[in-house]
């Protein structure tokens, strides 16, 4: 293996994830502009900036992509904490020992909001940014009540956008029913969704339209790598097959979206028929063709009939969740352990020395520097050093383009041009971060006032350079999370935490449910799924041509996930009282599984599959939310896990990255 040098990392680390969003971008540009018009207009002078830059984070967060129920608490909170951090900061300008504990607070709060979830993380970050505007912009020119006046302002304009999103919200529950239907939409991000949705209530057909869905987009997967173990004919079955289902569950997505109507499935009937006619169902892989071929087909009947039943029932169902109470979070994830707790405590301390220095000059190359520490720092020492290539090198590149741009356009263009980069910086954030600071940095670079541009520039590569070593020096130095790499033994970890995850959840003879007892062996599972996480992206960074090893492991880690969540499905589901089956024999095939899982993937050998029966449910998929509908969820997930273990074992990728530091 082949590792990496500069300009491979940076290709890697500049990879999107997502599309750009252009829509998104104008309407923070057209709010920002009311808002700055609406400020001038009521004599806000000295708060015209702070208006305009809270509009923005304000529009981030209403335009997050969640469900109106989820986002208009999330929009209530950022602005209460807005409001708090420009009352903190406008408190704290006449006492350095107020701002340094307004400070600790705000970046160690902010950042810990990551133990929750890495929606809550980027949340608590968005927040966080807004306490660093405010250091940055509050001064003595306004008091504390018009500091508070300007931010109501702001998120006033900003709920403008609620409007298109009370209208639409029926169509925006439809994508995400929808999505799983989409062949291009992976398992995570299904997953994204499902957690999105969770708690919602939905139209009975919905909730059912998206349960088939998720079995499709687990089937899909299961697929891919099944055509990896197949070979000639059998392989040309398979892709003329998937063919044709894509194409039918596309249909079926779009009438999702508009107007309900038959999908026909001849294409898919002729491509089953192709496959019974031509293989040998006496060989396993080829049996497992039929058997996933006959599951796809069915999945495929059953939501094409649900779109043109006559009679809607009125019935609201919600996918569960897990329920754990803010003090069980805190009590499982408030110590030293937990990397995100470390990282808010280096963060914690690399923010206050750097914002110590605005406090204290209230100097722009203090503000840079410190929004050099802000973007740069990450919980790992290689992390951190990845993000010092990846925005270094990109605000290189703005400066330099900021420079270019001040050379050729007269100073009266500037400001126009300003705004151009800060619409592209919206569009670009957060799919292509390396683009969306690099716009940010040339908006900055164009509409500050002190110099000409080329000086402006220089200075601003110099202040961030600073701010990245500062960051380096406390990510390396204090209480450093540096990841020594053992990948397959993480995945065996992550295997393990689910086998105990499942053993706590579901009852037998011997033990019934017990919450606190299942809360504890979650998130110890969550724990490990971070650390996943972080060893592929460390993979995927560090080596040249492993994209079919990483694309495998995202497959293991995605499946792992769904697996917990559906364990946690049925813990929901068991404190809600719900009527369980008789289902130690399956809990009991369910641990034997997960144990022949691990040791597989442990001794990297490839062992007999152990079965999970079927016999404890006899009702289809398109049934109402019972605990024993989701077990059936957990013996695919099973399955899809055997499935990779085994293609892993075949292509060689549980051999490797064994011991990286």
């Amino acid at each position: 293996m082949e590792k990496k040098g500069f300009a491979g990392r940076l290709k890697t680390l500049s990879k999107p994830t997502g599309k750009p969003m252009w829509s998104q971008a104008f309407k923070s540009i057209i709010l920002m502009v009311l808002a700055a018009l609406i400020a001038k207009s009521l004599g806000f002078d000295d708060g015209i900036k702070a208006v305009m830059f809270i509009t923005l984070i304000a529009t981030i967060i209403i335009d997050l992509p969640l469900p109106l129920r989820k986002i208009f608490p999330m929009a209530l909170v950022g602005f209460i904490m807005t409001f708090l951090a420009f009352i903190s900061s406008s408190l704290a300008i006449s006492s350095l020992p107020v701002f340094l504990f307004f400070t600790v607070i705000w970046a160690f709060l902010s950042l810990s909001m990551y133990i929750f979830s890495e929606t809550f993380g980027l949340f608590g970050f968005i927040i966080f940014c807004g306490y660093f505007l405010s250091v940055a912009l509050v001064n003595r020119g306004a008091s504390t009540l018009e500091w508070g006046l300007y931010i109501i302002l702001a998120y006033l304009v900003a709920s403008i956008l609620f409007i298109p999103k009370i209208w639409g919200r029926k169509k925006d529950i439809s994508k995400m029913i929808a999505s799983p239907f989409v062949p291009e939409t992976s398992l995570e991000r299904v997953l994204s969704v499902r957690q999105a949705l969770s708690g919602i209530p939905l139209d009975r057909e919905d909730y059912e339209l998206f349960r088939i869905g998720n079995y499709l987009t687990g089937f899909r997967g299961y697929s891919k790598l099944m055509f990896s173990r197949l070979s000639g004919q059998s392989q040309e079955l398979l892709k003329s097959f998937m063919d044709a289902v894509n194409k039918s569950s596309l249909e079926i997505a779009g009438s999702i979206t508009s107007t309900p109507s038959t999908i026909k499935l001849e294409s898919v009937d002729r491509e089953i028929g192709n496959i019974q006619k031509s293989v040998n169902s006496t060989d396993p892989d080829n049996k497992a063709l039929l058997e996933v071929s006959t599951e796809i087909r069915t999945l495929l009947q059953k939501a094409s009939a649900l779109l043109v039943e006559k009679y809607h029932s009125s019935e609201k169902l919600k996918i569960p969740s897990p329920q754990s109470s803010l003090k069980e979070v805190l009590s499982a994830n408030f110590n030293l352990e937990n990397m995100y707790i470390r990282h808010a405590m280096r963060f914690s301390l690399a923010l206050t020395l750097g914002l110590l220095v605005v406090y204290l000059t209230h100097g722009r190359d203090a503000l840079w520097v410190t929004m050099g520490i802000l973007i740069i720092i990450k919980p790992d020492v290689t992390s951190t050093l990845n993000n010092i290539i990846l925005r270094v090198s990109f605000n290189v590149f703005a400066i330099l383009l900021a420079i270019l741009l001040g050379f050729l356009f007269p100073h009266y263009a500037l400001f126009g041009l300003a705004f151009l980069m800060l619409f592209l910086f919206r569009a670009f954030y957060p799919s292509y971060m390396g683009l969306s600071v690099m716009f940010l940095s040339i908006f900055v670079v164009l509409i500050w006032p002190n110099g000409p541009v080329w000086e402006n520039a220089v200075a601003r590569i110099i202040d961030i350079s600073i701010g990245a070593i500062i960051a380096f020096v406390c990510a390396y130095l204090i209480l450093p999370s540096r990841m020594t790499v053992d990948l397959p033994g993480q995945i065996v970890r992550v295997i393990h935490a689910n086998r105990e995850y499942a053993n706590a959840v579901l009852p037998d003879e011997d033990r019934a449910y017990d919450h606190e007892n299942a809360v504890k062996y979650f998130r110890k599972y969550m724990l490990e799924e971070k650390n996943l996480e972080s060893a592929i992206k460390k993979v995927d960074d560090t080596f040249n041509d492993v994209d079919n090893d990483v694309s495998l492991y995202h497959e293991l880690s995605a499946v792992n996930k769904k697996l917990a969540a559906d364990i946690s499905s049925i813990a929901t589901l068991i404190e809600s009282k719900k009527p369980l089956l008789n289902i130690y024999r399956f809990k009991e095939q369910l641990i034997d599984s997960l144990n022949e899982l691990a040791l597989s993937v442990n001794k990297n050998v490839v062992l007999p599959r152990a079965n999970i029966n079927q016999s404890y449910r006899d009702s289809d998929v398109t049934e109402a939310s019972t605990p024993e509908s989701y077990l059936d969820w957990i013996r695919n997930d099973v399955k899809f896990l055997q499935e990779g273990v085994e293609l892993g074992h075949k292509t060689g990728a549980l051999e490797r990255y064994r011991d990286m530091t």
